[in-house]
Formats: C-alpha cells, sequence, structure tokens
C-alpha cells in the first residue's frame, strides 16, 4: 500500500511538470462580506470613545491570471457595498449619516495542492492597494492605503476550461484618519469573507 501511495505521488509529480507550461486565466467571485468597521473618536482631553458597525453585505471580485504549475498569480479588484449608518450611538460616539466606501486592487500569489483529483486545495497571499472613504454626512475623508490579505479554498476542475472555487478571504484594508477641531476620528476596515466563484481557462 505505501509503495503504491508513493508511486501514485511520483506519477502526480512527473504529470505536474508536464504541464507546468504558463496559461491564463479570468476568474470572477462573488462573497458574503463580514465587515469589521471600527470608529475611535479622541480629543484634547484624552476622552476617547468607540464604536462598532460591523455589518455583513455581498461583494464581487475580478480577476485576471496566470498559472505555472501549482504557482499562480493575478491581479484583483474587489468592490464591497457600501456600509451606511443613519445613526450611530456607542460608547460615548455620536455619528449621523455615517457612510463608508471600500475597494480594493490587490496583486495575489497562490500555491495550488495538486491531488491528481479533480479537487485542488490552495493558500494564497495578497498585497496591494485600498480605497476607503469615510462620510459623516457634513464631512468626509478618502484614503489609499497599504492593504493585505490571506485566502485559502479548494477548487473543482468542471473540465479542461472551467473550474469551479470556495474559499475565505480576511483583508486588512486599513484605516481613515479625519480631523474635527479638537478632535480626531479614525476608521478601520478589516473583512472576513466567504467567497464562490468560477475561473475560465484559456
Amino acid at each position: 500500500m505505501k509503495k503504491f501511495l508513493l508511486l501514485a505521488g511520483v506519477a502526480c509529480l512527473f504529470s505536474a511538470n508536464a504541464e507546468a507550461g504558463v496559461s491564463q486565466y479570468v476568474s470572477g467571485k462573488v462573497s458574503y462580506d463580514f465587515n469589521k468597521v471600527k470608529v475611535k473618536a479622541s480629543n484634547v482631553n484624552d476622552s476617547v470613545a468607540h464604536a462598532k458597525l460591523d455589518k455583513n453585505l455581498f461583494g464581487t471580485h475580478v480577476a485576471y491570471g496566470v498559472r505555472a504549475g501549482y504557482v499562480r498569480g493575478e491581479v484583483e479588484l474587489n468592490n464591497s457595498r457600501d456600509i451606511k449608518r443613519n445613526y450611530v450611538s456607542d460608547e460615548g460616539l455620536d455619528i449621523e449619516h455615517f457612510r463608508l466606501y471600500k475597494h480594493s486592487v490587490m496583486a495575489n500569489v497562490y500555491f495550488d495542492y495538486l491531488t491528481c483529483t479533480p479537487w485542488t486545495p490552495y493558500v494564497g497571499a495578497g498585497l496591494g492597494t485600498s480605497y476607503l472613504k469615510a462620510d459623516f454626512g457634513d464631512e468626509a475623508k478618502s484614503v489609499y492605503n497599504l492593504a493585505w490579505q490571506v485566502m485559502a479554498g479548494v477548487a473543482y476542475d468542471v473540465n479542461s476550461h472551467w473550474t469551479l472555487d470556495a474559499g475565505y478571504r480576511y483583508a486588512d484594508l486599513g484605516r481613515v484618519r479625519k480631523n474635527f477641531g479638537d478632535s480626531v476620528a479614525k476608521v478601520s476596515a478589516r473583512d472576513h469573507e466567504i467567497l464562490f466563484g468560477v475561473r475560465y481557462n484559456f
């Protein structure tokens, strides 16, 4: 049995090497986002107030990538619905008509665990830039931040061209800092996401 598994592993390795040529793909995903948004406000008297604006929403993701053997690299555009609150009152912090816009562009690297079956588990990481805009009603502030993410999931090859994908993504999109006279508000954005998608391999 051990010899059979060893031979199967060697055969799988040779098969992967034989198909190690560079190929291209495009992908599209939808996600269910567990948005974790925190607002921290402080003033000159060192008084600090906090508010959590966590909200679950849907998002979309599109990417173009290349694959060589068990390694994939891609550029990905991530869009999430705006987080809106008509009124926020939590731990001494009062905000009216709050809205947060979140978008990001990431360069990702994935490592596929080739199994010689249609199923391919994978892990990945990405680095890029995020656009955040915090709208406090009367005033707004937008920034571009350095952002990063980590991913894991499993893909299923329907045929040589189509692949189904299910996975998890954690992204840290940075924060927005806005001055209000003697006080400062800091809004941080982090996402936990469950993703489902499809890839078309050229």
